[in-house]
């Protein structure tokens, strides 16, 4: 099976676009009107030797799997699978003989394995457990696929044996685990079992709650190229249809709180899988609504889940409101105190997730400006003036202080003018040599090693060594980029990257980039070394700091590079 970049540089991303939106051909990318928002002058760049697209309107940005999931509301492995008819090439996903249907399918049947032990008599303490300490009827059982993996289980085993798996799928699944004396036992014993289902309905993975008491309270098989946590929501599969019919998603933690609301006919509910909220989670919300309701746990750790989504959501325009229970630890609780309607009411305490955030932070209000500090230290990586501001508002109104002198005690008056002036337009015509390092760390993968390990950021400016330094964490794709930076550097960043020039020498390009730095090196330590002459007066020191200045401007003689600036 191919790799899923083998597969994107397959794809003819402009072949892709041009599907939905009339591109043309400017230098060596390609632009056009932005699909994603109403403009008259086209913003929007697709670059075929760099495999991505990007707005410099709206800040939309990807692969050409994110541009298909974008405009086709769709989920991530219908946009690979929409992306591929287009190109006429295979699917990464689902390998040529039929892999993960055969997956699917077993899964299938070993739910309903599941299922069937739970109303036997090996599951009737299960049963009773779920009847009576959690109120659910039989109903909702079936309704939801509920089983049990008796103590010492032998189901996998026996249905994989029909099925035709072998051991080695049966590990790499998670759904066997191998004893230190090399014996191999069923990964859900004495567990609630629980079917997680993709966004299509179709069986991926399994939870298991423990019976009762006991840790871990809840585990599940682990993850592999068809599951992942941070891409499926619990539910989501039957949520989606009143999602976008009621026009808002309810997000609660685990199992059993998204079945409680469905339960009581909050079908439009899902439910993170043990992570937080990711970025993948919130796209295929937004292609549904964009009103969110959080009700996560109120214990300390569901409370700080809440807080710590803050620079996930700050990259979305969404209505988010969080709701916390006063007398109930989580909604399964909730509901098996009060009814339907006492919860239409109670939605009504729904509170913005910003004024929640400012909360979190502020704490204890009676000291003013102990809350203003520890607002100020937990919003440092807040870019976006209209956030900031937003936010001091909140901050403002809690502590019951005017906004200009929460603004003089936060000293970010200057900030925020610097933040608001992007470059409307960056122009390159020469680039100079940190713009050489920038573009040659997106040439190749050997040029890019080979900077990363001759050349020192300590002497680059700050856009070439945040470049530098992202790429070294990491992030080797030019869409990923983009979403980290401002608008100002996402426009610079774009320029120098899809620049059409001409390198026969890519090692001679980076010896002049060394070149280059060594002389800004020199240049530095020249500095310091008349700073230190400035600040003494003995005379036999002054000449060999003299010296010493007159070596390093020797030494510069020789370190003129051949790159333009």
């Amino acid at each position: 099976m191919k790799s899923l970049e083998d597969f994107k540089a397959q794809c003819d991303i402009v072949k892709v676009v041009s599907h939905y939106v009339a591109l043309e051909k400017a230098g060596s990318s390609y632009k056009g009107l932005c699909p994603f928002h109403e403009e008259k002058t086209p913003s929007f760049y697709v670059n075929p030797v760099k495999g991505f697209f990007h707005c410099f309107g709206c800040g939309a940005s990807g692969d050409v799997i994110e541009f298909v999931k974008k405009i086709e509301n769709v989920s991530f492995s219908e946009a690979v699978q929409k992306v591929a008819d287009i190109c006429n090439i295979d699917s990464p996903l689902i390998s040529s003989d039929g892999e993960f249907s055969k997956y699917s399918n077993f899964m299938e049947k070993l739910v309903k394995s599941y299922a069937e032990m739970l109303f036997s008599p090996n599951g009737k303490a299960a049963l009773s457990y779920l009847i009576k300490d959690r109120k659910l009827d039989i109903e909702t059982l079936k309704k939801f696929e509920i089983g049990y993996a008796p103590k010492n289980s032998n189901i996998v085993n026996f249905v994989a044996s029909k099925a035709g798996f072998d051991v080695a799928n049966l590990l790499k699944y998670g759904l066997v685990s191998r004893g230190t004396n090399g014996s191999i036992y069923e990964f859900f014993r004495d567990r609630i079992i629980f079917p997680i289902k993709n966004n299509s309905g179709r069986i991926v993975a399994l939870g298991g709650r423990v019976v009762g008491e006991g840790e871990p309270k809840y585990i599940n098989s682990s993850e592999n190229k068809y599951f992942s946590k941070s891409k499926i929501l619990y539910l989501f599969d039957k949520a989606k249809a009143q999602i976008k019919e009621n026009d808002f998603a309810i997000i609660c933690e685990g199992y059993m709180d998204a079945i409680a609301f469905h339960k009581n006919g909050f079908e439009n509910a899902c439910a993170v899988l043990g992570v937080a909220l990711t970025q993948i989670h919130l796209e295929n919300i937004k292609s549904l609504t964009n009103n969110l309701l959080l009700v996560l746990d109120s214990d300390k750790a569901g409370l700080n889940a809440m807080e710590k989504l803050s620079l996930t959501l700050s990259k979305y325009d969404l209505n988010v409101k969080v709701l916390t229970f006063t007398d109930a630890k989580d909604p399964d609780e909730y509901f098996r105190m009060h009814d339907k309607k006492a919860f239409k009411d109670f939605l009504l305490n729904a509170t913005n997730y910003w004024d929640f955030y400012v909360r979190m932070i502020l704490k204890d209000t009676s000291d003013a400006s102990k809350a203003i500090k520890r607002f100020a230290d937990a919003t440092k990586w807040i870019d976006s003036p209209i956030l900031r501001s937003n936010l001091v508002r909140i901050v403002s109104k809690n502590l019951m202080i005017e906004e200009n002198e929460l603004l003089y005690e936060l000293k970010i008056e200057s900030e925020e003018k610097s933040n608001n002036k992007p470059e409307k337009d960056v122009k390159i015509s020469r680039m100079n040599f940190e713009d050489w390092i920038v573009y040659l760390l997106f040439a190749n993968e050997d040029i890019r090693n080979k900077i990363l390990k001759s050349v020192s950021p300590d002497y680059l400016s700050e856009f070439p060594r945040k470049i530098f330094n992202l790429v070294s964490e990491g992030h080797i794709y030019p869409q990923e980029l983009l979403e980290l930076l401002t608008m100002s550097e996402g426009q610079r960043f774009f320029k120098i990257v899809t620049k059409d020039v001409n390198i026969n020498d890519f090692d001679e390009a980076l010896k002049v980039v060394i070149k280059k730095i060594n002389e800004r090196k020199i240049r530095s330590d020249i500095s310091k070394l008349e700073e230190e002459m400035k600040s003494t007066k003995d005379p036999e020191k002054q000449r060999n700091l003299q010296r010493k200045m007159l070596s390093l401007y020797a030494v510069l003689k020789g370190k003129r590079g051949e790159l333009n600036g």
